[in-house]
């Protein structure tokens, strides 16, 4: 039975994706791609991330992040070269052996502009990670009573899942274009963001047992993001980002409608202006996850929902999403005085 459950846990790693993934993915872009660490509006954002996969399945997956992105030599109209850096920690804990990952890691930027309107940047990456599972939960057939399983009658079997630490190394480019620095588009008016990035660099090895290993795949990224200004209040956004890491491959499409609420101060600079989001993601695996985000000034808080279509949804239907930031746009907390 030891040997049922290694295999298990091997095909499960390599078949369905060596990494884990999320639907609002492009939330927590710079972790993905650090070239896009201090991509925004501001100068510093406190962003956590928290899915809970799989609801419904008898066993949950759940993936939290904490995202903490630093500015250092930026303007508030982003004419000038600056450097990002991105602190970040991560925990992603599935199934009833308890197999986790635990990250914490580094995102470094250098962003230069072109234009105006346009700049460009490229990001490194490094991380420290753990990897360790519990299978004291887990039921074996040797303890079928001739009824049920019973937890009471010793399986005989032996943890075997060695708790390991590796290295990880990953790098990005981007390519930014905006008509101005600030947040919000004016009629007619287009934004646009692509990038490129590739994780697992090193290659590092899963050692998931005392007599295997596996090395991760390098993971390819490529994303893309579209904004139109229907009018000064208004906008929608179309984002894509597609995944390539050894056999598996995974698609998502966002289609979004933004709409203004309140206007930020003309007077002062301390009110920023508060938004709306509606839309939905679309995994190409088939799945379809409405969405729904309100900006209320430096807070944003974002909630989605899964709703499995393909064959995953045999085993489950529904995943659930939430996204909260915080975001310091007027002045730096590296300075006392406002940029101009």
């Amino acid at each position: 039975m030891k040997w049922i459950f290694i295999i298990i846990t091997f095909c499960c790693f390599q078949i369905f994706g060596q990494d884990f993934h999320l639907s609002q993915v492009d939330q927590t872009l710079p972790i993905i791609n650090p070239a896009l660490t201090s991509n925004f509006n501001g100068f510093e954002k406190f962003s956590i991330q928290h899915r809970n996969q799989w609801l419904g399945a008898g066993t949950q997956f759940m993936t939290s992040y904490g995202l903490a992105e630093f500015s250092i030599g930026k303007t508030r109209k982003m004419n000038k070269s600056y450097v990002g850096l991105g602190v970040y920690f991560m925990n992603d804990v599935g199934g009833d052996s308890k197999i986790s990952l635990k990250t914490g890691g580094i995102t470094l930027s250098g962003n230069l502009p072109i234009t105006s309107e346009q700049w460009i940047s490229a990001g490194i990456q490094t991380s420290f990670n753990n990897r360790s599972a519990d299978l004291t939960n887990l039921l074996f057939f040797s303890q079928w009573n001739g009824n049920a399983l019973d937890p009471t009658i010793p399986s005989g079997e032996e943890n075997q899942f060695n708790s390991f630490s590796y290295l990880d190394a990953g790098a990005g480019l981007a390519y930014n274009y905006k008509p101005s620095p600030n947040s919000t588009l004016g009629s007619s008016e287009n934004a646009f963001q692509m990038g490129v990035s590739v994780s697992h660099l090193n290659r590092p090895n899963q050692r998931f047992n005392s007599f295997t290993e596996d090395r991760l795949y390098a993971k390819l990224c490529l994303h893309a993001n579209y904004k139109y200004g229907l009018n000064d209040a208004s906008a929608i956004e179309i984002s894509a980002v597609q995944f390539f890491q050894g056999k598996h491959k995974e698609t998502n499409i966002g289609v979004f409608f933004r709409s203004r609420l309140k206007e930020s101060s003309r007077v002062t600079t301390l009110v920023n202006g508060q938004y709306v989001t509606l839309g939905s993601y679309f995994r190409f695996s088939g799945a379809v996850t409405p969405y729904a985000a309100v900006d209320l000034g430096p807070f944003k808080i974002g909630l989605s929902y899964d709703y499995e279509l393909g064959k995953l949804s045999r085993a489950y239907n529904h995943s659930i999403e939430f996204f909260t930031s915080y975001l310091i746009s007027k002045n730096s907390i590296f300075k006392s005085k406002k940029f101009h």
